[in-house]
Order: structure tokens, then sequence, then C-alpha cells
């Protein structure tokens, strides 16, 4: 992160001299863009909601037809606010979101609270090296009848929800067998449609209709297989930053205000400090590892305090 930002100061800098001082001064403000600093964008960013529009200035995105969820969620936390304008960002074109990022760090509560806030509906799949074609786009299934017992098509999950035009989430897209990576690729690319052989029929993907996907970064292992490139051209890649404690701290005290802001506080040290006792300096715990403390394990702790 704070190379990514030394970087990017740079980059800035050598423009400037390039262009001998004739940069726009709005090229300064590229910072409140996923760039600059977390808390800056928090303080600027009062409100997500705006009209018919939903999002954080200056990305917005049309509401959708289902009634907005407002709560249970805190966009304005100084790093998930900065996920969320990266990915605002790049929902501007029409074309499949990729994030990545290590695992707790918030990749599918985004979008599932993205769509709750903005009236989409998210169809969530989860993807594993058993996930077949047939289980996403349908197959004939024996139904019963008076006379006999008769075969029937079944839409699958990704269809229902292409027809629907909701958002559909693919996790774990790294896991996922080759034949269901090939077999997703006109949904994903221009074509934006999908042929059923048994039915003779291609649907065409509504304007609603939108693909998200989630992957824990392959070399975390866990059967995960970097996947082929001409694959992750179709996708938009977005990359979504771990939280710190002090985001840890402002989601707590949003979600649990009843429980006293030092008591959270000790919480969220003792969880950083057994991440750091188990896959930093690998003290104890070696057996089942790599082990997970990440806000996940905070607000479960936080909701048996709360019901205690």
């Amino acid at each position: 992160k704070d190379l990514r930002e030394k970087c990017f100061a740079f980059l800035l800098q050598q423009l400037k001299v390039l262009t001998s001082d004739t940069l726009p001064l709005e090229l300064t403000r590229m910072e409140q863009y996923g760039w600059g600093d977390a808390n800056a964008i928090c303080q600027e960013s009062k409100s997500v909601l705006h009209g018919d529009m939903f999002g954080i200035n200056p990305f917005y995105i049309s509401k959708g037809d289902e009634v907005p969820e407002i709560g249970g969620f805190e966009f304005l936390a100084p790093t998930t606010c900065r996920n969320v304008l990266r990915l605002l960002r790049a929902m501007q074109v029409s074309k499949p979101i990729l994030l990545e990022g290590s695992p707790g760090v918030g990749k599918t509560s985004l979008i599932m609270a993205l769509g709750k806030y903005s009236g989409h509906k998210v169809v969530r799949i989860n993807l594993s090296e058993q996930t077949d074609m047939m289980d996403l786009l349908g197959s004939d299934l024996p139904v019963e009848s008076d006379e006999d017992m008769k075969f029937a098509w079944s839409d699958g999950i990704l269809l229902q929800a292409l027809k629907e035009g909701s958002w559909v989430l693919l996790d774990e897209l790294n896991l996922a067998p080759q034949s269901v990576l090939e077999g997703l690729n006109a949904v994903l690319d221009h074509r934006a449609q999908v042929f059923i052989p048994e039915l003779g029929c291609t649907f065409e993907c509504p304007p609603t209709f939108r693909v998200f996907a989630c992957q824990n970064p392959s070399s975390q292992g866990g059967g995960r297989k970097g996947l082929p490139k001409s694959f992750l051209n179709r996708f938009t890649k977005v990359y979504v930053d771990e939280l710190v404690e002090d985001d840890y701290l402002f989601i707590c005290r949003s979600l649990y205000p009843s429980i006293p802001s030092p008591l959270l506080s000790k919480l969220i040290a003792l969880n950083r400090q057994l991440h750091d006792g188990t896959m930093l300096y690998r003290k104890f715990g070696h057996d089942g590892s790599p082990w997970e403390f990440n806000l996940r394990d905070v607000i479960r702790s936080c909701q048996f305090m709360q019901g205690a």
C-alpha cells in the first residue's frame, strides 16, 4: 500500500515536470479515485445515496428495482470506502469485474452489500472443483405427472439470474474447473449471451445483468490455480485492500454500539496478535496452518458478547 502511494506520487511529479507545470490542477485530485488517503476520502463522502443513483462522488450507479436494504454494512470505514470507490469506478464500464484479495478482506460482503443498498438482487454462486455447467445453466430433470414420469427442463442458477437481470457473484473463481471457465466465455465476452442446445434457444444478457467474481490469490493454495490471461482479460480487475485496526474499530463501533470501545480495542488487538503469532512469526499453531484471523472472527466475538 505504501509503495503504491509513493509510486503514484512519483508519477504525478514526473508528469508535472514533463508538461512544464501545465498539468491541470484536477489531476492532483486523482487521490480521490482510490489512490490517496482513505481517511480524506471518508471525510468527503458523507453520503452514498443521491436521488435515483447510488455511489460515492464522483462514481454512481443506477438503483435497481428491488427495495434497498439499508444497514448492516459500513461503507464509510476508511479502507472500505476506498475499496467501494474502486469498485464503483470499475462499474462505470459494462464489463465483468474480478475482485482479488486476501481471505476476510470483505470481497463477497462488499458485492452483497452494494447490491442490497442499491436495490439490485445478487445471486451468489460458490464455485468449486465439483461445479459443472449443468449446475449453472440447467438440465432436464424428472418430474411427476398424472400419466408417467417425464423429463422437463429446469433452469440453472446462472440462467435464472440472467433471465431476471440480476447481479451474479461467482465466488472462488479460481477453484472452478476448466470446462466451467470455457462455458462462461460467451456470457463474459462481447457476445453477452448463452446458448442452450437442449432448448435450441439463445438468451441475451439484459442491461441490468452484471457479473462479479471473487478469488483469493493462487499463492495461498487450497487448490486455487492461476487463471489464463486470455480469460482474465475479460474482467476489470479490482484489488481489495486489507482492513487495518482502525477499520475494524470503526466497523465494530457502528455495528455494535452497546459494546464499550476499550473492550473492542482489546479484542481487535488480540485478533492481531493471534494473526501475527501464527502467520508472521509462526510461534505456535503449526499444525493445521495456514490460519486466518480477520474481521470475521472479530464480528463473531462481538455477536457472542452482545448475546451474552
